[in-house]
């Protein structure tokens, strides 16, 4: 029976890798940059993953050590829910998305969380970092030491409170799934935060950008973010049946995408937690069960890695999710050919995307639909083409092509 049980673990040891049941393969974007990890709250241990210690992009992720740290100084009482937050010039400037407060108004603490979860306020970030740090590039060194010497985020460096891009503002699947685990674990007076549906402000009523908690039973939280240099993020939690799992999904090339593969890891878990109770019970007097896992400790110390995935790209419209594509033409304005792919996207189906050509005050923006069959692009392009609309068909390898193009225009410039 001992011999049985130990050779079930190994095998339990070797599915943790994804070698067990159909794979998860995210689409490409830019480059292979998908990673994942689901594990047991309780207790850490690993249910499944893949890359999970290879350096990302968290994206609006990085927002969820924002709101810690607002849960730290409110801990420590330096600060209470009523506290206001001042919003500066230089917080009011920040990109999209944001609340768009304008300089000299404030929020208060209460409202900044929820600010920063639901709606991922860019804004509102810079601004709880220039009030608790002085500075946000302080505050970014502050979220930064706190995350690798008291969280074990080995791995990851913030150099902001958004998650807006910088080369050097990285993480991993495992640690963010540290983040999010001491979040529920350590701050669960606060943690029901982090399940807001609709943040109400000033009497407007905001959803919230995270469709998982709509659309998986028991989820309650965590986070949504996305830019084009890290893909479609989302941390996610569920509790079932009295057990918890957290899943971390990196580098998704859609969110249509990073909703499946969360949704699927999350069944996967709930699945493996069940089936490992049945087998320790069923093994007695040798009960392995969730024992037989690696914990998130045992992912200190990965092998070497290569560098991580080029930063963000100058005007880009999207992350080509694969797939054939269709070229609707191309434009000087911006927004204009982000328009032309989100009109066609909406007709057709596929994904709105635009990439830069050009340098100088020649740069132009070609507009494209992405992720079609063969079939349906050239279909698309036939019915176009008889109405006198331009449309031209592009392979998987020429769009492949072009966004290296994008890549290394970007990387001479720097």
């Amino acid at each position: 029976m001992r011999t049985a049980a130990r050779g079930i673990a190994g095998l339990l040891l070797v599915s943790v890798l994804g070698l067990a049941g159909p794979p998860i393969s995210p689409a490409r974007a830019f480059d292979e940059r998908g990673a994942h990890i689901v594990v047991d709250a309780a207790t850490g241990r690993i249910l499944a993953a893949n890359k999970p210690n290879h350096p990302r992009y968290p994206a609006s992720l990085t927002k969820m050590m924002t709101v810690l740290m607002l849960f730290r100084a409110l801990e420590s009482g330096a600060i209470t829910p009523q506290t206001p937050i001042p919003m500066s010039a230089n917080a009011a400037a920040a990109n999209p998305v944001k609340l768009g407060l304008a300089p000299g108004d404030s929020i208060t603490v209460a409202e900044a969380i929820p600010a920063l979860i639901a709606r991922s306020a860019n804004d509102v970030a810079v601004a709880v970092a220039e009030f608790l740090g002085g500075t946000e590039d302080a505050f970014a060194e502050d979220m930064t030491r706190v995350a690798r010497v008291e969280l074990g985020m080995s791995r990851t460096t913030f150099r902001n409170a958004s998650g807006l891009p910088d080369d050097a503002h990285v993480t991993t699947a495992r640690d963010m799934a540290r983040l999010a685990r001491t979040l529920w674990r350590d701050y669960a007076a606060q943690f029901g935060a982090f399940g807001t549906t609709v943040f109400h402000f000033r009497g407007g009523a905001l959803p919230t950008y995270n469709p998982l908690l709509a659309s998986y039973a028991g989820a309650d939280g965590l986070k949504t973010g996305f830019t084009c240099a890290a893909g479609y993020n989302l941390a996610g939690t569920a509790q079932r049946n009295g057990h918890r799992v957290i899943a971390i999904v990196l580098g998704a090339g859609t969110s249509m995408e990073r909703n499946t593969t969360i949704t699927t890891l999350m069944d996967r878990g709930f699945d493996r937690i069940a089936a490992l109770e049945d087998f320790a019970t069923e093994t007695n007097p040798a009960p392995l069960g969730l024992a037989a896992l690696p914990t998130l400790d045992a992912l200190r110390a990965p092998r070497p890695l290569r560098d991580h995935a080029a930063p963000d790209v100058e005007g880009c419209g999207g992350v080509y999710a694969g797939g054939w594509a269709i070229n609707l033409g191309s434009t000087g304005s911006l927004s204009k050919a982000r328009w032309m792919a989100n009109q066609a996207a909406e007709r057709y189906g596929g994904k709105a995307l635009t990439v830069p050509v050009g340098t100088g005050g020649m740069v132009k923006h070609n507009a494209y639909v992405a992720a079609l069959s063969a079939g349906q692009a050239r279909s698309i392009c036939a019915q176009r083409q008889r109405s006198g609309e331009y449309c031209v068909v592009r392979s998987p390898r020429m769009m492949w092509a072009s966004q290296a193009a994008v890549q290394r225009l970007r990387r001479s410039m720097q």
